[in-house]
């Protein structure tokens, strides 16, 4: 069911204030009036964005959970419970992993939250986890391939006609249990990468980060086990692209703000896990790819200023388009900047409304695919783009 349109700009509005330090007087206030309808629709946000275990996990959005409705109450503490459950298999079947690669002698990266969920200091329940990212070199890929099928793991055929990982599942847990939020028994896949490239909506440049993960990482330990470790300019480059493409296409999350900001908050980058010294904020404006970094920083640091005191983006805004800029520094912090509605089924996704929400041509997307190139001159090579994913689709179907 649909979270109700006039319903979800508000709730988006309302919920991502609770990340930081909420008010609890006027929180209370906003809950006080929420009819059934209104309930269902927040349950369905919440699970969509990622952020229930947060909610029941952080001191500061206490007061906001005591004085939900009990139902919707209820709920986050399950899926708190059910969290740590699913992270706690997960952890597992990292470590697992994680040694047999090594007595395999292949250096294999984790990525995204293999890293964020066992950074020392972190909470490790304190956010969902779909899978395992893992890169290896394209080298290793068949001899990973191989460990991760002594593993027990089968590698699922890829429906997509431009793969960007191949996907590993173990048998009998392939199928998903529960849609409503976390799991323990939805499936845990490893997703196996060589490239770190989003193939992004409209992108005409080079948005490959696979040589910068590899080229300042260093040998450490996850969950006790060896590892690579991206450096602090990777790991942040990482989820602000990954974020940042996302809101693209209509499918950010709140959680996602939060990874930014663990990472990048109080005007340093910490270096997961290393020891290393942390990163100057000024340092930010030499990431590669600004014009996929910008966006998801900007919006991270508007929505949860705290936690970001004291980083300069300047330096990162000065090599963007203005516009991209001024959009990334105004626009509501909503769905309008690619939050999503609601987490989408496939059907949902293969409609005209879908579709169009997905591609439809505004300007800062636009600004983030072709840079500075005049507006015609992109719509041109937007529209370029749209006839051959088509012409791809319609070929594939025949």
């Amino acid at each position: 069911m649909p979270v109700p349109r006039d319903l979800v700009d508000p709730l988006l509005r309302e919920l991502g204030g609770w990340l930081g330090a909420p008010d609890p007087a006027r929180r209370e206030a906003f809950v006080r009036g929420w009819d059934d309808r209104t309930v269902a629709a927040a349950q369905r946000l919440l699970a969509a964005h990622g952020v229930a275990s947060h909610l029941a996990r952080t001191v500061a959005a206490g007061p906001i959970v005591e004085v939900l409705p009990g139902a919707i109450r209820t709920w986050i503490e399950g899926q708190d419970r059910a969290n740590r459950e699913r992270i706690d298999r997960l952890h597992g079947e990292l470590a697992a992993a994680l040694r047999a690669f090594a007595a395999a002698g292949l250096p294999v990266l984790p990525l995204k939250g293999s890293i964020l969920s066992t950074r020392a200091g972190a909470d490790p329940y304190r956010r969902p986890m779909a899978d395992l990212d893992l890169l290896v070199r394209p080298a290793d890929l068949e001899a990973s391939r191989s460990v991760l099928a002594g593993l027990g793991y089968r590698r699922r055929p890829e429906g997509g006609r431009l793969p960007t990982h191949d996907t590993f599942e173990r048998p009998g847990n392939d199928r998903v249990v529960s849609a409503d939020g976390e799991h323990p028994d939805n499936p845990r896949p490893i997703e196996l990468h060589v490239e770190v490239k989003r193939h992004l909506w409209g992108w005409v440049d080079d948005d490959d980060l696979t040589p910068f993960l590899w080229l300042e990482a260093h040998p450490g330990s996850v969950l006790g086990e060896p590892a690579m470790l991206p450096s602090d300019q990777a790991l942040l480059a990482h989820l602000a692209i990954h974020a940042t493409s996302d809101l693209l296409v209509g499918r950010g999350r709140l959680v996602q703000w939060l990874d930014l900001a663990e990472v990048a908050g109080s005007g340093v980058v910490e270096v997961a896990g290393s020891g290393r010294a942390a990163l100057p904020a000024d340092e930010l404006g030499s990431l590669p790819h600004p014009r996929l970094v910008l966006p998801s920083l900007r919006l991270a640091a508007r929505r949860l200023p705290d936690r970001f005191h004291g980083l300069d983006l300047t330096p990162l805004e000065a090599r963007v388009p203005g516009l991209l800029a001024r959009w990334s520094a105004t626009v509501p912090l909503d769905s309008r900047a690619g939050l999503q509605a609601a987490r989408l089924g496939p059907n949902e996704m293969a409609t005209s409304a879908g579709r169009w929400s997905r591609w439809a041509p505004s300007r800062w997307r636009l600004a983030v695919a072709h840079g500075d190139q005049p507006l015609p001159i992109a719509l041109l090579r937007h529209g370029s783009r749209l006839i051959r994913v088509a012409r791809r689709r319609a070929a594939d179907r025949s």
